[in-house]
């Protein structure tokens, strides 16, 4: 029960036009069955806050955001994070309004508390040896034009994140990634106001 929840939160699981042999989507799955969920965050200490955030007229429990570049247009919906059994949070920000399906990727390393954070490219924030996430990861994803295939930014080139609060979670960023086959890039900025932990 827990991994397919978990698999529904991945941005592109259900894009169906997406190439059958992307590493970022074989990355997920394994890291979706490897880690499972956590009771709760038992036990967890709680995190220390961070940098007050402006969340402006952005409601608890979603999130607004922005992207320009080779894709531009807004974008915002709700959103949940997950607690890994192993170690470190999964964030999934899918946009449900504006450019529907655009999605933020965040990964964050256990004991990850509020403050400033410079994210690297996804992929790289996981250490397969010991199957844990180790730094603070971002990729954004977007549906193509005509639906058929999915646009994947997974090459962080710069940017900063922001976290007020983990528990729950509240932030801001802005981060330019690259399509690490065309070279192409996208800035996407963003807020998200009061995600709570996902629970059954």
């Amino acid at each position: 029960m827990e991994n397919t929840i978990l698999m529904r939160m991945i941005p592109d699981w259900r894009f169906t036009g997406r190439p059958a042999g992307s590493p970022l989507r074989a990355f997920l799955i394994c890291l979706v069955v490897a880690m499972g969920v956590a009771a709760c965050g038992a036990g967890t200490p709680t995190p220390a806050p961070g940098p007050t955030v402006e969340v402006g007229d952005v409601v608890a429990g979603s999130f607004e955001a922005a992207v320009s570049g080779e894709v531009s247009g807004d974008f915002n919906g709700t959103a949940t994070y997950l607690r890994a059994e192993n170690g470190g949070i999964l964030v999934n920000l899918s946009g449900t309004g504006g450019l529907a399906g655009a999605t933020v990727s965040i990964i964050l390393p256990e004991g990850t508390g509020g403050g400033q954070y410079t994210p690297m490219s996804y992929l790289k924030a996981f250490n397969d040896t010991e199957n844990k996430i180790t730094a603070v990861g971002f990729s954004f994803s977007v549906p193509s034009a005509d639906g058929s295939s999915l646009l994947e930014y997974n090459t962080v080139m710069e940017g900063s994140l922001t976290l007020q609060s983990v528990d729950p979670l509240t932030g801001t960023f802005s981060v330019t990634c690259a399509d690490e086959n065309t070279g192409r890039s996208v800035t996407v900025s963003g807020t998200f106001n009061q995600i709570p932990v996902f629970q059954e």
